[in-house]
């Protein structure tokens, strides 16, 4: 009697060590899985796994993008950049255990406020955001390493979906998979353009030396997305979003918002400025700048209020993580699902992989394939600075005063 009253066991499945719970999400790169993890003494806690799909173990881009995550992460211990417990081999391919968040990205939240009427983020929490991926920057970019050295580490993909809030007002920084460190005073010049290609800056499209203000660019990017609550630089394809970080004028955010504090205004656009030398010097310095507007005006930029902004808008059931090996969308066609009208947050994140090689790095690496896509990639920057050229010797002269 008393056996057939006993509950039945539920058996779960293990990755690792790991005993999962459900599965989160799936992408086109792996899997997420919130899971537990046990030991002695009653030991247990919650973790995210992301799952590298085994069909990927085989290809060198997608497991280095998913094992520098690890890598970099793993030896960044600040509260606003995201926790790796660790990285190990399942035996059908490589898992990183990383630190559980309930909330989501700064993309599901705004997305969340607008369907809600509500466009843009309030700026005290918006400055708080801005502020603790700047903290995380600077950790980054000034941590010593196991020789004393700085780490020197840029992200090279700062973005909304990159960027957790959780429900107690935490800020973490994720996705460490296409980061890069220097070596020496700037990164040697690179042969990959990777990054969300709404997100991306002037240096990273032509291919120039990076050094930690490039990520400043991005991140001022974010800021003016989440104070206007519009899309910046998107438009209807990747030639015509590179253009546009290239080319066109970048539009105040008070033109959007007629209220819009002037002194905000001068940071968002001193960290979008197109020649880095106008940019702020660090992260530390965008900071200071954004304390001090918020110190002015008298914004809240405790976790408190952000937690009640995140309360708010989402259900209190969803869990934060980063995305799957650097992102699920990688090699995907762009969704064109886009509000024209409102320049929205309809469309999913674009992800930007184009090879860049020049002639001496194809002859050191004696690849037709790799020759072929610098032809292409050449034609490519061509083709802009001829419509360049074309806009500001023809088509402005021509317009009425």
């Amino acid at each position: 009697m008393a056996d057939s009253a006993r509950a039945p066991t539920i058996t779960r499945a293990q990755i690792g060590n790991y005993e999962v719970v459900r599965k989160l999400a799936t992408g086109g790169m792996g899997e997420v899985y919130l899971a537990h993890q046990t030991g002695p003494v009653d030991f247990r806690r919650q973790v995210v796994l992301k799952k590298l799909h085994p069909r990927y173990s085989t290809d060198p881009q997608f497991v280095t993008m998913f094992l520098n995550e690890a890598r970099i992460a793993a030896n960044l211990a600040h509260p606003n950049i995201i926790h790796i417990y660790e990285l190990f081999d399942d035996g059908e391919g490589y898992v990183i255990a990383m630190e559980y968040v309930r909330g989501a990205t700064v993309l599901s939240l705004v997305r969340a406020l607008g369907a809600s009427g509500t466009y843009g983020l309030p700026l005290g929490p918006l400055v708080r955001i801005a502020i603790s991926v700047c903290d995380a920057l600077y950790y980054a970019y000034n941590e010593p390493d196991a020789d004393g050295a700085p780490r020197h580490v840029i992200h090279r993909d700062v973005s909304p979906s990159n960027v957790l809030v959780s429900f107690d007002g935490q800020v973490k920084l994720v996705d460490f998979g296409i980061a890069k460190a220097l070596v020496g005073d700037v990164v040697t010049h690179a042969t990959t353009i990777k990054g969300k290609y709404g997100y991306l800056t002037p240096e990273q499209i032509r291919c120039q030396a990076l050094d930690q203000r490039s990520d400043l660019f991005s991140l001022g990017t974010m800021m003016w997305e989440m104070s206007v609550g519009k899309r910046l630089f998107q438009r209807e394809n990747e030639m015509q979003m590179m253009y546009a970080i290239l080319e066109e004028p970048i539009p105040l955010p008070s033109q959007h918002l007629a209220d819009y504090p002037k002194d905000l205004e001068r940071v968002v656009m001193k960290a979008l400025a197109r020649d880095r030398d106008s940019r702020y010097a660090d992260a530390s310095a965008l900071a200071d700048d954004l304390r001090a507007v918020a110190r002015d005006h008298g914004w809240e930029l405790e976790k408190a209020e952000l937690s009640k902004l995140v309360k708010s808008a989402l259900p209190d059931d969803q869990i934060a993580f980063g995305q799957i090996g650097s992102d699920p969308s990688f090699n995907r066609t762009p969704s064109r699902r886009r509000d024209t009208e409102s320049g929205g947050w309809v469309e999913d994140d674009s992800f930007a992989s184009m090879v860049v090689i020049d002639a001496a790095a194809a002859a050191t690496r004696g690849a037709r394939a790799s020759s072929w896509w610098a032809r292409e990639t050449l034609v490519a920057i061509a083709v802009l600075i001829a419509l360049s050229a074309v806009f500001w010797l023809w088509i402005v002269p021509s317009i009425d005063p």
